[in-house]
């Protein structure tokens, strides 16, 4: 069980193996952006049409060149999941929500950062997407690098146990999105149903950390394009107190 993983909240990234067309593909990226745009569709007003791209920019995205060199924005998105992993308050989230300090509290926890971080930077066109990639890219390295230090000998266990974290990721970006682009209601059974794992007897636990996700991305929305893209400085709010605390 993924629970019974030991303590490794501490560690950090330190491999450039690419476990990427292990854990995500193409696919998941494609349903990902179609999934949003349907639920946008439903939830506000068409925008007006986009005045047709010209031919020289309809070479260069099909290229692939984008405003800002690759190399940036890849280290960029290192630098943001870095951001995520090194400075979120892991062992306060593990105190609030009552979560065991385990490897799989320690995915839930950076797995709900790096989807806030997705969401941003999939507003920047191209050069977003590409960094979002590369953020998800820097997460499963992290991730493999924990696991194999937990399983050193087990391959095979190794590699069931990443699967298991991918199919978890790819259901809870969906599963967040929706909450994100619907009411409070419908975030809080997300929380409760994802993060929470269905383990939550108190609900300002729940309000709590819808509270915190609306914040955050509030936040996230206002910085400017080049603040995500070219010199990211992710800033983690604290999370908001509980009544009677």
């Amino acid at each position: 069980m993924l629970v019974c993983f030991s303590r490794c909240a501490q560690t950090r990234i330190c491999t450039k193996s690419c476990l990427w067309s292990l854990v995500a593909s193409n696919q998941f990226f494609q349903h990902h952006c179609l999934h949003i745009h349907a639920i946008r569709m439903k939830s506000s007003v068409i925008a007006p049409a986009e005045p047709e791209v010209g031919y020289l920019k309809r070479v260069i995205k099909r290229v692939g060149w984008l405003d800002y060199s690759r190399s940036k924005l890849k280290r960029s998105a290192y630098i943001l999941y870095e951001n995520a992993a090194d400075r979120i308050q892991y062992s306060k989230f593990f105190k609030e929500f009552h979560m065991p300090d385990t490897f799989y509290s320690w995915f839930l926890v950076t797995e709900l950062h790096v989807w806030m971080l997705m969401v941003r930077t999939m507003a920047e066109g191209e050069e977003g997407r590409f960094v979002r990639n590369n953020i998800i890219e820097a997460m499963w390295e992290d991730v493999s690098t924990r696991v194999k230090k937990l399983e050193p000998t087990n391959s095979s266990e190794i590699k069931a146990q990443l699967q298991e974290l991918s199919e978890q990721f790819q259901a809870a970006i969906i599963g967040y999105d929706e909450g994100l682009l619907s009411d409070d209601k419908i975030l809080a059974g997300v929380v409760w149903r994802i993060f929470l794992q269905q383990h939550c007897s108190d609900p300002e636990n729940v309000e709590c950390l819808v509270h915190y996700i609306r914040k955050q991305v509030k936040l996230f929305d206002e910085m400017i394009r080049d603040d995500i893209l070219l010199s990211p400085d992710i800033k983690w709010i604290e999370l908001p107190q509980k009544f009677g605390t």
